[in-house]
């Protein structure tokens, strides 16, 4: 007898089971695809939400191994303005410094030989202990900036692409100054000059290289004052080898070896002087001399200068 169930089971299964499979197949192929669709999208979404707060990041918070940023000061100043990671503030000492800072400060008073004149040499003294930390390879970054507690540029926490500023120009610098009258005549007016005479010298005899330089800045009657720069690292290394290297040897010609040593012979000089005859005011002859030999490596090296206008935080 035969079994009609049976049969018909055997008839169907062969036709059925590829029909299944065609449509389990199909959901299969139709879950990865919305899967990497629902994958697309949200890559997409996520590109489009970060774009604005990578363009932010790129000016207010610029790597740290990018650029450094070091405002020098001498007493506690209004400090809520600076936030960006970028600076540090350079104190003597850390007793100066009594208000609660946003960002890094360092202490200057271990390990620089010029700390014993510091008021000599004022911003001169703190930018000397980087500068032996750079050289050293102790501190990198691959732009080096200097300012004072009351001297930014104005762009203060937002800090341009410098990458792309230095592809165009050579060092950022303070806008110039001028006067009617050249620079060596200005310092004369101002200060003690055989200071200036002296390291005038020591150019001619120890660094021929920037003779020219200085002949030609010091008939100017215009300058990048107050050492304020933005500059890439090797360039401050530079700078700092020369600056230095020609200070070393008017103290030495001076026996300069602490600010009492500088006061005491300012006081017998100071008569000499055409302009103000205080002593406080006087004192602070290396820092004075040391910002006419930082223009004369300006013109020695950069020719392409972008000059930024300078505001008070």
């Amino acid at each position: 007898m035969i079994d009609n169930e049976k049969i018909n089971e055997q008839l169907e299964k062969p036709i059925l089971e590829p029909i299944i499979e065609i449509k389990e197949d199909k959901k299969k192929k139709y879950e990865i695809y919305l899967s990497i669709f629902k994958f697309i999208l949200l890559c997409l979404s996520i590109v489009i939400i970060a774009i604005p707060y990578s363009k932010k990041s790129k000016s207010e918070e610029p790597s740290i191994g990018l650029v450094n940023l070091y405002i020098n000061t001498h007493k506690d100043f209004a400090n809520n303005l600076i936030y960006n990671p970028a600076y540090k503030i350079l104190c003597d000492d850390l007793s100066q410094i009594k208000n609660e800072y946003k960002i890094k400060v360092i202490p200057t008073n271990e390990n620089n030989t010029l700390y014993q004149k510091r008021v000599s040499y004022c911003e001169g003294a703190k930018m000397h202990y980087i500068w032996q930390l750079y050289k050293t390879g102790n501190i990198t970054s691959k732009y080096v900036g200097f300012f004072h507690y009351r001297r930014l540029f104005d762009f203060k926490n937002d800090i341009p692409d410098l990458d792309s500023l230095f592809k165009n120009y050579d060092v950022l610098l303070p806008q110039r100054m001028y006067f009617p009258y050249s620079m060596y005549d200005q310092f004369k007016k101002s200060h003690i000059v055989h200071f200036l005479d002296e390291a005038i010298e020591i150019i001619k005899d120890k660094y021929p290289e920037y003779y020219p330089s200085a002949k030609s800045f010091f008939q100017k009657k215009w300058a990048n004052f107050c050492n304020i720069f933005i500059m890439k690292k090797e360039d401050f290394i530079k700078w700092g080898d020369f600056v230095y290297g020609v200070m070393y040897e008017v103290d030495k010609k001076n026996n300069f070896t602490t600010d009492a040593d500088v006061r005491n012979l300012i006081t017998k000089e100071i008569n000499k002087c055409e302009g103000t005859k205080d002593i406080n005011y006087q004192s602070r002859i290396g820092g004075y001399v040391l910002e006419r030999l930082s223009n004369v490596f300006y013109d020695k090296h950069f020719q392409k200068r972008k000059e930024i206008k300078v505001l008070s935080p």
